[in-house]
This record gives structure tokens, sequence and C-alpha cells, in this order.
């Protein structure tokens, strides 16, 4: 995949089920539910490098994920899924010109 490029959902959802990204419930902190993923899982998912996912975690751009035991960062499926429609949204044209814009673009095209 390209860098940039949203993971549908469906792969992610077959990938989870495979077991990528994901740890065991060995653990003694709070439980893991079945598609919390790890840094690096979501890195290999996205195709990116862990400090860049990382970085996304920390800013907050995927809500819900949490430090398992105050260490590792545990990111939920739906925190993936938030993060995928924002970017769908941010990428995605606006539907309508503002009233300031379409005189702007009126004027350029009336130019040599």
């Amino acid at each position: 995949m390209p860098p940039g490029t949203l993971v549908p959902r469906d792969w992610l959802v077959e990938q989870l089920a495979n077991g990528a990204g994901r740890q065991s419930h060995s653990n003694s902190g709070p439980a893991l539910g079945a598609t919390d993923l790890t840094i690096a899982g979501l890195a290999q998912l996205f195709g990116k490098r862990p400090s860049t996912v990382r970085a996304w975690v920390e800013r907050g751009d995927f809500p819900g994920a949490y430090k398992l035991n105050g260490k590792e960062w545990r990111i939920p499926l739906g925190a993936v899924e938030t993060f995928q429609e924002l970017q769908r949204q941010r990428s995605s044209p606006p539907s309508k010109l503002s009233a300031w814009r379409r005189v702007g673009h009126s004027k350029a095209k009336a130019q040599p």
C-alpha cells in the first residue's frame, strides 16, 4: 500500500482475526479486548514506522487509546475506524465553495 492509503475495514478486521498487532491476555493489567492493537501492529497495518504511529496516538488521533500498565499503548479497533473516517472527511473536497472563493474562482477564469 502506498503511504497515506487508508486501510480497508474488511482487510483490517481480517488481519485482526489472524492476530496481527495483538498481544496476549496474560498481563495482570486491564483486560484487552480482542481488537486492541499495539503500536507495532498498527504501524504494520498502515505501512508506517512505529514512531510515526506513536506520534499520532500521543497527539490524540485515536480516541480511546490507552497505556497498558502506564507503558505500552493499546489502540481499540473503534479508534482506528474513527481515525480513518476523520481522514476521509479531511481529504474529501468541500461540496460548495464559499462566496469569497466563487468570486475569486470566476475572476481567475476571466484573466488570460
